[in-house]
């Protein structure tokens, strides 16, 4: 390939040998290079280098794209995963009590699937009475598509990419989704009762803000988020309770909101049980993805830091729900906080600490304990600690405390043994 030069022109990158400008490119920011292809005429015959848009490509693991259509990639690459590839993983959903994970996966694509990106949520088989009688243990999610991105083909007079409800293929019509990007709020969530009106937990919770991948944001409009007091307009003496909005002083940063022109994505929530007047769509944030190894807690190398990141828990009745565990170096207790909640126990909350500076003395464990199938007991870690018990609602005067027992029993695996009860849920990291 020859790049046309103008003698009198002053040396600048176009006069690069080819070979370096391809390399210079490589590992340039994605938008950086659209950009300086796009406004630089001496380089915009790279623009159908495939060997670029191939290796950006990559970077979000897509290696083919035999099913996107028939499209070129630097189409794949420019139209949709430079603007949605940033998404790829998981979000953690506001939904009042329930909250919601939303996971977003790459579609390589088959004969009977184009390929594309795939908004997803989690879902969790229901507990059945008998599973009641057993020792709880976590389930892995199931997968449920929401939405689908993908291009047209070659075909189509257009390179737009299409942004289309699959919540339910072959029985609903072909119809129009949307992902919008909204921009930080003080909005919060309450629930008004006839004794009066009670804050939510704040989402995500203040002392994790952390968690939030600033980076997966989607390359989208920004929109102003709505502002909203439906404090002053509440109804006394409401029949039951009513979860509503009202800004306060804690700012919740950007988060996109998903929905359907059929109304599926929104009637895939989560139930809670409770009248919802929130006049605005949940929000999703982008979760940090902590990918650290497990340690035996047999072995010396263990530590209660290795504890951090997304765990699946077992919550009686309620199932599994996902929990994100935080250690604290300076005060050396960790904390799990709810990503998924319940009526009971909602997303947001602390669902339970445990100090890690003092083990528990193995002297002192209840018998019961060693009647509840737990694993590799006599290798374990043993630390004490408290966990929140609630009425439905979590209302302050149905809400206390239990004094609980963690149980480090392996690289990946954790119980919790709540002391006056005699319950003890399992907890299993997230791969």
């Amino acid at each position: 390939m020859t790049i046309d030069r103008d003698p009198n022109h002053l040396a600048n990158i176009d006069h690069l040998p080819y070979d370096v400008l391809l390399h210079i490119l490589r590992i340039l920011p994605s938008r950086d290079i659209a950009h300086l292809l796009s406004c630089c005429r001496g380089l915009h015959a790279l623009v159908t280098e495939e060997s670029i848009w191939r290796s950006l490509s990559a970077a979000y693991g897509l290696t083919d794209i035999i099913y996107f259509g028939g499209r070129s990639w630097y189409i794949v690459y420019t139209r949709l995963l430079q603007p949605y590839g940033p998404m790829l993983g998981l979000w953690a959903g506001d939904h009042a009590y329930t909250g919601d994970v939303l996971d977003v996966r790459l579609r390589i694509g088959s004969t009977h699937q184009r390929g594309g990106i795939v908004l997803g949520c989690w879902r969790f088989p229901s507990v059945q009475p008998e599973d009641l009688d057993r020792p709880e243990m976590p389930e892995r999610p199931m997968y449920t598509p929401l939405i689908h991105i993908s291009l047209p083909s070659v075909a189509a007079p257009h390179e737009s990419v299409q942004v289309a409800c699959c919540t339910k293929p072959g029985t609903t019509p072909p119809h129009q989704a949307y992902i919008e990007l909204f921009s930080s709020t003080s909005q919060s969530l309450f629930l008004h009762t006839r004794q009066g009106r009670y804050s939510h937990p704040e989402f995500p919770p203040p002392e994790i803000q952390d968690f939030v991948d600033q980076l997966r944001y989607p390359y989208l409009p920004l929109r102003e988020s709505t502002v909203v007091d439906q404090g002053l307009y509440l109804a006394p003496n409401p029949r039951g309770y009513v979860v509503y909005s009202a800004p306060t002083s804690q700012i919740k940063p950007p988060a996109i909101s998903i929905s359907c022109s059929l109304g599926c994505v929104n009637r895939a929530r989560a139930f809670h049980g409770f009248q919802d007047d929130v006049p605005y769509l949940p929000r999703y944030y982008p979760l940090r993805q902590r990918a650290l190894p497990g340690v035996d807690p047999a072995t010396r190398e263990w530590h209660p830091s290795s504890m951090d990141g997304l765990w699946l828990g077992s919550h009686g009745p309620h199932g599994t729900e996902c929990l994100f565990f935080r250690w604290d170096g300076t005060l050396s207790v960790l904390y799990a906080w709810k990503i998924t909640g319940d009526s009971n126990v909602p997303r947001g909350a602390l669902s339970w600490r445990a100090n890690t500076h003092d083990p528990y003395p193995i002297s002192e464990l209840p018998d019961w304990i060693h009647d509840n199938e737990i694993p590799n007991l006599t290798n374990s870690r043993f630390f004490g600690g408290s966990g929140r018990i609630s009425a439905r609602g979590y209302l302050p005067y149905h809400s206390n405390e239990m004094d609980i027992i963690l149980v480090v029993c392996g690289a990946d695996e954790v119980r919790t043994a709540w002391m006056d009860s005699g319950d003890v849920a399992a907890y299993i990291r997230h791969a």
